[in-house]
């Protein structure tokens, strides 16, 4: 009897081991099973502005060489609003599985919080790699009176509250070098906020104002309509090694305006690793022609790996955090 009851047993193991074992083998599979590779499916880049502009431009020009290296589309997803903040908002809290990206840039991550009420902050962004930056500049006619910086400041002097100067807005990273210039050098600009930077320039080129503090008028700039008078960077560009920086002047004024790919906070490290080499490799092969297109659109090429993107962020957002306190607008 017990024989037959260990036949039975033995049996019933069999069983148990050729049929149900893999069955629940399979609903358990390892864990090098489960890891699938990234990507393998397209790549969603959030923009916060409408087709067409600068933030477009960006995704072509970087992201379909690092779409032919990653092997996967990258998709363009306009989510217009706020500023660029929609989009930003939405990358944040979206998923961090690498599938969604923002095309960021500083204004929106970095600035954007600090003076605004938003529902995230720079934190919640893995600048993958910076590749450009925009710098404002102060541009006075051609036929200006100012020469120099000092002739600017001088009169402002004289005149407090009376010399008008344009930018592309308020609450802008522009009304920041407008502002701390104006602290540095004891003096009181009439600020006119315009738009954008091209209506600036016109407001500047029809006499409405007397200096433009914006990132472009290049274009002007080469006809001889405008001439610069300094730039607010922490040193001098090579494109334009002749024109000081506020630094130089005596204003230790810096604002620059970086552009960047973005990965949410928590992407796996795996995977921001894969992108920020990709973008790596990007600017490796095709560095040049990156360089002269954006060039056109009046921004200066400006490549730096993970890390240095890091402390590019960390950097802006301590310096803009300062300057914001200090002028009472930093967002509670």
């Amino acid at each position: 009897m017990n024989r037959r009851l260990g036949k039975q047993s033995a049996a019933v193991g069999i069983f148990f081991s050729v049929l149900i074992l893999p069955l629940m083998m399979s609903c358990f599979p390892p864990a090098w099973a489960a890891e699938e590779p990234y990507p393998n499916r397209p790549i969603n880049m959030i923009l916060g502005y409408p087709p067409g502009g600068t933030m477009d431009f960006f995704v072509k020009l970087i992201g379909d060489p690092l779409s032919a290296i990653l092997g996967q589309p990258i998709l363009r997803v306009h989510k217009p609003g706020g500023g660029g903040s929609l989009g930003a908002s939405l990358t944040a809290r979206g998923k961090a599985d690498g599938y969604t990206l923002f095309m960021g840039a500083s204004s929106t991550v970095v600035f954007a919080p600090l003076v605004k009420k938003m529902d995230y902050t720079w934190e919640d962004f893995v600048p993958l790699g910076v590749f450009c930056k925009g710098i404002i500049r102060c541009f006075v006619n051609a036929d200006s009176k100012y020469k120099v910086l000092q002739d600017l400041i001088d009169d402002a002097k004289k005149r407090p509250g009376q010399v008008r100067v344009a930018s592309y807005g308020k609450m802008t990273p522009a009304e920041f070098v407008i502002e701390s210039l104006s602290r540095q050098a004891g003096i009181k600009l009439a600020h006119v906020p315009y738009k954008s930077c091209g209506e600036a320039v016109t407001a500047l080129l029809g006499g409405h104002v007397e200096a433009d503090f914006c990132t472009a008028a290049m274009g002007q700039l080469e006809a001889g309509a405008v001439r610069m008078l300094a730039l607010a960077d922490s040193e001098r560009s090579k494109y334009m090694p002749e024109v000081k920086t506020f630094k130089e002047l005596g204003f230790p004024v810096s604002m620059v305006l970086w552009a960047s790919f973005c990965a949410p906070q928590k992407t796996p490290k795996k995977i921001v690793d894969k992108l920020a080499n990709g973008i790596q490799e990007v600017f490796k092969r095709h560095g040049k022609e990156i360089e002269e297109g954006l060039l056109k659109v009046e921004q200066v090429p400006y490549f730096l790996d993970l890390p240095r993107s890091l402390q590019e962020m960390k950097r802006d957002h301590e310096t803009q955090y300062e300057i914001a306190k200090e002028m009472g607008i930093l967002v509670k």
